[in-house]
């Protein structure tokens, strides 16, 4: 009952910026598969629309789930919030994750949108495959995760919104996001199989062309393992005192 009613209070949190962070959602994703499909000379072919359609909705994750999410947790601390939390009923896990499922009620568009405009808008051949009803909201929770234990570790407001930002780029442009693994040198594809965007990416590019196989189980597997841990350092690591 304490995670219905503080998922409830984090919704509140949101009801006057949820129109705009929505907007955001659709078309930020719509307008990476457009612009990112026709770099270059001709459209893009059926295998890189399958990682601008993934790696669009891993961006729309990244940033909600990491980048907001972890600067959430900082302006509660930096504010003295965590101090009232901390005078309820209520356990640290109640509390991250009431924190972390009101924001994928807010991300579910960022998810859907590129998947949605690639079919319909773009004519790519993607399976909607309902494997994708599991894939989305453990990569969701997966990010989630890796902001919300972001966010409990640096108290500096300031610095989180550097870490944040910087880290979103570097996951997107430096890791087998938008691009094949091939494609990267050995360090960093050895940072990407340490983080779960990599998992996230490679996840929905398989569901998206149909690959059911054991390299979707492998990911989605890995993608549970690191949202547990993320959510378990979360719990731990926060601090309902910043002082």
């Amino acid at each position: 009952m304490e995670f219905a009613y503080l998922w409830l209070e984090q919704m509140l949190e949101v009801r006057t910026t949820w129109p705009w962070t929505l907007m955001f959602g659709f078309l930020m994703p719509l307008a990476m598969v457009f612009g990112l499909s026709r770099i270059g000379t001709a459209p893009a072919g059926p295998e890189n629309m399958l990682f601008i359609t993934s790696g669009a909705a891993v961006f729309a994750l990244a940033t909600e789930g990491i980048a907001t999410l972890a600067q959430r947790i900082g302006h509660l601390k930096s504010q003295g919030q965590m101090l009232y939390y901390a005078s309820l009923p209520i356990g640290k896990a109640s509390f991250v994750a009431a924190l972390v499922c009101a924001r994928l009620v807010l991300v579910a568009p960022g998810l859907l949108t590129p998947v949605l405009a690639a079919k319909y808008l773009f004519g790519a051949d993607v399976v909607l495959s309902p494997v994708l009803l599991l894939v989305l909201p453990l990569a969701a929770l997966a990010l989630a995760a890796l902001g919300l234990t972001i966010g409990s570790l640096i108290d500096d407001v300031e610095l989180t919104v550097v870490v944040t930002n910087l880290l979103v780029f570097v996951l997107l442009l430096a890791s087998p996001v938008l691009m094949p693994p091939e494609s990267l040198p050995a360090p960093l594809r050895l940072i990407g199989v340490l983080l779960p965007p990599t998992y996230a990416a490679d996840g929905l590019r398989l569901s998206l062309a149909g690959d059911l196989g054991t390299d979707l189980l492998v990911d989605l597997l890995v993608l549970t393992a690191m949202a547990a841990a993320g959510l378990a350092a979360a719990a731990r690591w926060l601090r309902w005192r910043t002082a």
